[in-house]
Parts: C-alpha cells; sequence; structure tokens
C-alpha cells in the first residue's frame, strides 16, 4: 500500500508542477486527473472483488453443502421408492395368487393395489422434485464458480498492470536520479558561482544565478557562463526520453526599457539566449527543448533581502522524464 501510495504522490507531483506548455500542461492535469481516480477506483474495486470473492466462496461452500445433503436425501428417496415398489411387487405378487386361491376378495386386493400404487406414484413425484432440485444447484454451484474464476481473473490483471506501473516508476526515478549525479559531477567546480542541482517533483532542476550568465538587465551570456552551459549540455545531449525546459526568473523589482516590456520580457528573453547556445554550440536536439519566461511569479526565495532578490534572478534548466507509458498503462 506504501508503494502504491507513493506512486500517486509521484505522478501527482509531476504533473503538477510540470513546467510545459500551457496547453500541454492541461492535457496532462486533465490525463492525470483521470490517472488519479481510475487508481482511486482500482483500489476501491480491488478491496470490493476481495470482499466479493470471500462471500461467494462462502456461498460455494454452503451450496456444495447443500448439495451434498440434497444427494444424500436423494439416495434415501431412491431407497424409500424401490423399497415400496418391492413391496407392491410383492403385494401384486400376493393378489394375484389369493385371486387365485380365492382367499382374499377382490375389492380388498384392488383397494389395497390402489392404495400402493398411489403410494408410489407420490415416491416417485418427489423423487423427480428432489432430482430437479439437486440439477439446479449444481448449476448455481457452476455459476459462482464461473464468477469467482472470473473476479480472480480480473484481479490478477489489474495487479498486473500495478506491478508494470510500479516498475515503470522505477525507472523512471532511477534515469533521474543517475542524471542528477551525473550534472553534480560534470559541474562540481561551478558549486561556488551560482550553479545547482536538485530532484523536484520526479524532474531534474539545474538552477543557474544570473551572476553566472547575464549582466545586470542584460540578455547576453557570459563566456564564464557559456562554459557552463555548454558542460551541461554534454551530459544531457545524449539522455534519451527526457524533455527539456529554460525558464527565465527574475526578481519582483520592475524594468521597463526600450527593449523589455517588464520582466517577464526580460525572463522570456534570457531563456531564449540560453536555448540558441544550447542548440548551436551544445548540440541539443531543437525539437526537445522549450524556452519560457517565468518572470517574478515563481521566487525562489521570499525574502525582500539583496540577497534573496539575487537568487530569484535565475535560470532553471528542467528535464522532465517522459511519462507517456506510465499515462498509457492507466488509461488502458
Amino acid at each position: 500500500m506504501k508503494i502504491k501510495t507513493t506512486i500517486a504522490i509521484l505522478i501527482c507531483t509531476f504533473l503538477l508542477s510540470s513546467c510545459v506548455s500551457q496547453k500541454k500542461f492541461d492535457s496532462l492535469k486533465q490525463d492525470f486527473n483521470k490517472l488519479s481516480i481510475e487508481k482511486s477506483n482500482c483500489d476501491s474495486l480491488n478491496l470490493l472483488t476481495l470482499a466479493k470473492s470471500k462471500e461467494l466462496q462462502k456461498e460455494i461452500e454452503k451450496l456444495n453443502n447443500d448439495l451434498n445433503k440434497s444427494k444424500f436425501e436423494l439416495e434415501e428417496k431412491k431407497a424409500e421408492y424401490e423399497q415400496s415398489k418391492k413391496l407392491y411387487d410383492q403385494l401384486k405378487e400376493i393378489y394375484e395368487t389369493k385371486l387365485a386361491n380365492e382367499a382374499l376378495t377382490k375389492d380388498e386386493l384392488k383397494k389395497s393395489l390402489r392404495e400402493l400404487e398411489d403410494k408410489l406414484v407420490k415416491k416417485e413425484l418427489e423423487l423427480n422434485e428432489k432430482e430437479a432440485n439437486l440439477l439446479k444447484k449444481e448449476q448455481e454451484v457452476k455459476k459462482l464458480s464461473d464468477d469467482l474464476n472470473k473476479i480472480a481473473n480480473n484481479l490478477k490483471e489489474r495487479e498486473n498492470r500495478i506491478k508494470e506501473l510500479e516498475d515503470l516508476i522505477k525507472q523512471k526515478d532511477e534515469k533521474v536520479k543517475n542524471l542528477k549525479e551525473s550534472l553534480e559531477n560534470e559541474l562540481l567546480g561551478y558549486k561556488e558561482s551560482g550553479l545547482s542541482v536538485s530532484i523536484k517533483n520526479g524532474k531534474v532542476y539545474v538552477s543557474v544565478e544570473e551572476k553566472l550568465l547575464f549582466q545586470s538587465g542584460k540578455t547576453d551570456v557570459s563566456a564564464n557562463g557559456k562554459k557552463a552551459l555548454l558542460k551541461v549540455c554534454q551530459s544531457i545531449k545524449n539522455v534519451k526520453d527526457f524533455e527539456i525546459m529554460v525558464e527565465g526568473h527574475t526578481d519582483d523589482v520592475p524594468i521597463k526599457t526600450a527593449r523589455y516590456e517588464d520582466n517577464w520580457d526580460l525572463s522570456v528573453l534570457r531563456a531564449t539566449s540560453v536555448i540558441r547556445i544550447m542548440i548551436k554550440e551544445g548540440e541539443i536536439d531543437p525539437k526537445s527543448v522549450i524556452p519560457t519566461g517565468r518572470g517574478k511569479y515563481y521566487p525562489a526565495d521570499m525574502g525582500d533581502t539583496a540577497e534573496s532578490k539575487a537568487k530569484n534572478r535565475r535560470i532553471e534548466i528542467i528535464l522532465s522524464p517522459d511519462i507517456e507509458k506510465i499515462l498509457n498503462i492507466i488509461k488502458n
């Protein structure tokens, strides 16, 4: 249960924090909502299925007991029927003998024979009813057994899907962890220059402070900043199944120039400047990179000090693992 809860939390936090285009974000969010409902329904259905399975097992045991009891009663009825028939045959023989010897009157013997015939017919009807009830119970047991097998198969199928989902999430987490370690080793020399690597919401974040990349209010990447970016590119250019988003962030100090309408403009242009270097010189596939500007709206530090504002002026390179396979498992 702990693993399944972790799965739900990982997928939830991943989708909710995914920094993709609004259209793709909304689509992933819808998929995630469907996934959450399906997962919740699947867990609830598993519990109901197990309870139903136990009830069916008890019902089958009860029916089997009734069936055995009915079989025993049927055998008793058959024995009674055979005994009555034997008595009838004996009396018939006596009747025929008495007729021959004229020891009893014909009326008395006929009455006795009619009574025996009536009893014999009654016993035969009871026997037929018992056989019909026995057949009905056998059919009920078969139906319940078929239902139980169907439920067991459905439960097994859901367990297999959950196991496959857990394996994919584990693989995804392992890729994210390995990529983070690789980047940390590659960028170790830039740690004191305002560059850090972390994992948040199932994604790898490479955060680069403004001082390493840009002059204040500028969008041209510095020479030292370019070296750091190319180091990042060297570590990620051959990585498969990851989407790369470059986010520009500013502080909350207003800016308005002939070139920049506001902080949002500045954040977007800085992101595109970084992406151009990653594509042209870092050999990153343009199809895998998305630039975006967050302006002042996603601060790294909520403080109002100069140090806090410096932390907020940054570029974040976000590496998001592909979760298409995970979503496909949930949808199917």
